[in-house]
């Protein structure tokens, strides 16, 4: 059964349905296939003039990336509409290689139709198989002259670029630098890293959901929380080894982890995949998050919970973050239960952490946007 969501995007839109063969995915839902808010065409707008930014990737994969495309498409700038289209699903590899199949092919549809065609191609990357898939699709924009945004989220891009000596860096350059193609990265930090490997990048930081704070909710003392998909380079041992050290100093100390599922410790809640209202909760309850991760772009969990008043304290390889957040050796059990107990006995000023991710709001993210898909 199709089911039609309104549209929360700005501008005016259809609904238009499609079967499960459509890689196209709804910005107001997380299962893919069910419904697609559809921009109206140029004839059916009564004249407004509408500009379309086909965001590109993974959408339909839980994960920071495919967070960072429902928030983009569901608040494009002023001006602009948005659709999602999905290049990944999860299960085997045959799954995800027919995902990118089905994705090329209604791109290739979507670039050749003159009222389907977008003004922008938004194309989201991390690294290594992912960029080796995406150039493909980015190569479709621009043999049809359309504009388009690389946006690189990966965590380990430039470790990616650097691995088999300077073929591979000339050859994403070269990708990269074609006409009406705009790198973009998550934070000046990123930006000294790549820029001198790839040639040109704009900066845009991630958004993060204004999900607004539970009633009744109030905060933990020794509450700590992960927020990750189930990853060994997220840190979910590690985690655990560090709390267990903090309760010999806080005895009544608990973990709650996304991602996992089971636990062999009591104090330990494993929640699996999360709702956006339970995570809500949880960011409220909690008194600080961690996120121990071998690499990341720009976590959005630790801008969530920045919004929320959470204290944050990630691995020295998270880069790009604000300065409220705290650091630790990556791996050193010793240095984070060190650092975390200080967090836990000299709790940060919430108004402090709140305003310190504000250039992260909808409202500023959108507007970088806007300037980046006007200046083609």
């Amino acid at each position: 059964m199709l089911i039609a969501a309104p549209s929360t995007m700005a501008g005016t839109t259809t609904m238009n349905l499609f079967g499960r063969d459509s890689p196209l995915c709804s910005p107001q839902i997380s299962y893919p296939w069910k419904a697609v808010c559809r921009p109206f065409l140029d004839d059916e707008r009564g004249g407004t003039s509408m500009r379309k930014v086909l965001h590109v990737g993974p959408c339909d994969t839980p994960g920071g990336m495919a967070t960072v495309m429902h928030i983009l498409a569901e608040h494009p700038p002023e001006g602009w509409q948005a659709d999602l289209l999905a290049t990944h699903a999860p299960g085997n590899v045959w799954a995800k290689w027919f995902a990118y199949r089905r994705a090329r092919r209604e791109l290739q549809r979507q670039c050749s139709d003159p009222t389907l065609r977008p003004d922008v191609v938004h194309v989201h990357v991390a690294s290594d198989w992912s960029w080796r898939r995406k150039s493909r699709l980015i190569h479709v924009a621009q043999t049809h002259d359309i504009a388009v945004v690389v946006h690189l989220h990966s965590g380990q891009f430039d470790a990616w670029l650097s691995k088999v000596g300077p073929k591979r860096a000339q050859w994403v350059k070269a990708v990269l630098s074609r006409p009406k193609t705009q790198p973009v990265v998550l934070s000046s930090a990123w930006h000294e890293r790549l820029e001198p490997v790839v040639g040109d990048v704009e900066i845009v930081g991630n958004p993060y959901r204004l999900s607004g704070s539970p009633e009744r909710v109030s905060r933990g003392k020794h509450h700590l929380l992960l927020l990750a998909r189930k990853d060994s380079i997220k840190g979910h041992r590690f985690a655990v080894e560090v709390a267990e050290n903090l309760r010999e100093e806080f005895p009544n100390l608990r973990l709650t982890m996304t991602g996992e599922t089971q636990s062999e410790h009591e104090w330990v809640e494993a929640k699996g995949w999360v709702s956006e209202k339970e995570k809500a909760i949880l960011l409220a309850r909690a008194t600080l998050l961690l996120l121990p991760s071998a690499f990341e772009g720009q976590p959005v969990a630790a801008l969530e919970a920045l919004s929320a008043g959470l204290q944050v304290c990630v691995s020295d390889r998270v880069i790009g973050l604000p300065d409220s957040v705290r650091q630790a050796n990556w791996g050193d059990v010793d240095a984070w239960t060190i650092i975390v107990g200080d967090m836990l006995k000299n709790p940060q000023d919430e108004t402090n952490l709140k305003s310190s991710v504000v250039e992260h709001s909808i409202d500023r993210v959108q507007q970088r946007w806007k300037s980046v898909y006007e200046s083609f």
